[in-house]
């Protein structure tokens, strides 16, 4: 299994700890709370994971990585290295999520000042976020020891993975275990068993507070073995250095054109602008008429959208033969405006 698919296996399970019929990673990401973070330790990189703002339909993460070996050289308190800027980090992502859909909407890079193609993502983050992870009964969990043998009972006590709260380990904590099998879908990790477990929310004030949605350990089986991957650190109330997710603003793709049924505009798009606003303005005079029009918008694929103005309105409120300036705003960000001109 690659290293990005185990990143991302342990960066979803983001889960509440009741015992229910079956979990779904996308439906859990809602219960995590801004500030709270993990850092996995996997090929020789820390990867610290921020949960930077919570709404009610999208969750914005931030990933920060280090070489181990780096980070040895001065290290610092987790939260306090990340707080202070990560000195010495070689990559700083910060990603958008719909909570509905599981979908990557934006993923920006600090590290290279600029968005991601995402276009370029890896299918298998939706279908992680999508799949169904059900309960392993007790008696089918991992124990401490040798196995007694067969027809003898097994007392042995159930193995638990640490769990380290900001440098902390606390021992009195039990998990639980998940388990799901991935789809039949072509990719390296079809038919693999995936077991994830996850600390309970104990209710104890001498406890520190760690994150419960959180799983602290993970494991993908296969007929060569397993791969782990383990949290080494957890903690709450992390305050991020980095400006709120920049978002990228809708390009228009190629010119507007009039058909005899009326106005048609394609923009290439972020998933996460939903809605449009469109005025036409005269072009004649410094102080023309502005017009507003209702649009039809249509989803071409994840990142482009069509935007159609019937002819009736075209008809009720401009001129044919003369040209306008159309303006194209997001509802959800009024303040990005494309411009295009044409002639009715």
């Amino acid at each position: 299994m690659t290293s990005m698919m185990k990143k991302w296996l342990l960066i979803f399970c983001f889960l509440s700890t009741p015992l229910c019929a079956e979990i779904r990673l996308k439906d859990k990401l809602a219960e995590a709370d801004p500030g709270s973070y993990v850092v996995t330790e996997q090929n020789k990189n820390f990867t610290l994971v921020h949960i930077y703002n919570l709404t009610e339909h999208s969750i914005v993460i931030e990933e920060v990585t280090i070489p181990a070996a780096r980070y040895a050289r001065s290290p610092l308190p987790w939260k306090q290295w990340f707080e202070s800027g990560a000195p010495g980090h070689t990559s700083w992502t910060m990603s958008q999520i719909n909570l509905e859909t599981g979908q990557f909407e934006e993923t920006f890079s600090f590290t290279h000042q600029g968005w991601i193609n995402m276009k370029d993502s890896n299918p298998f983050l939706t279908t992680l976020l999508n799949l169904a992870f059900q309960p392993v009964p007790e008696e089918k969990r991992r124990r401490v020891g040798h196995s007694p043998g067969v027809g003898r009972p097994d007392c042995r006590p159930i193995w638990n993975p640490l769990l380290t709260v900001e440098g902390r380990r606390i021992s009195q904590v039990p998990f639980s275990a998940w388990r799901a099998k991935w789809p039949s879908d072509g990719t390296e990790l079809a038919k693999k068993r995936i077991e994830i477990y996850l600390p309970h929310d104990i209710d104890d004030p001498n406890l520190a507070e760690y994150p419960t949605y959180f799983p602290y350990w993970i494991e993908v089986d296969s007929c060569v073995g397993s791969a782990k991957v383990r949290i080494v650190d957890s903690g709450t109330g992390a305050h991020s250095p980095k400006p709120a997710l920049p978002l990228r603003p809708p390009k228009l793709i190629g010119e507007g054109k009039i058909h005899d049924d009326g106005f048609a505009l394609h923009l290439e798009t972020p998933s996460y602008y939903q809605d449009f606003l469109v005025l036409a303005e005269e072009t004649d005079g410094f102080f023309g008429n502005t017009f507003p029009l209702r649009c039809e918008v249509t989803q071409l694929d994840e990142q482009s959208v069509s935007l159609f103005i019937s002819r009736d309105q075209l008809d009720a409120f401009m001129t044919p033969g003369e040209t306008y300036r159309f303006v194209i705003s997001p509802k959800e960000d009024p303040s990005i405006c494309l411009v295009t001109c044409n002639r009715l």
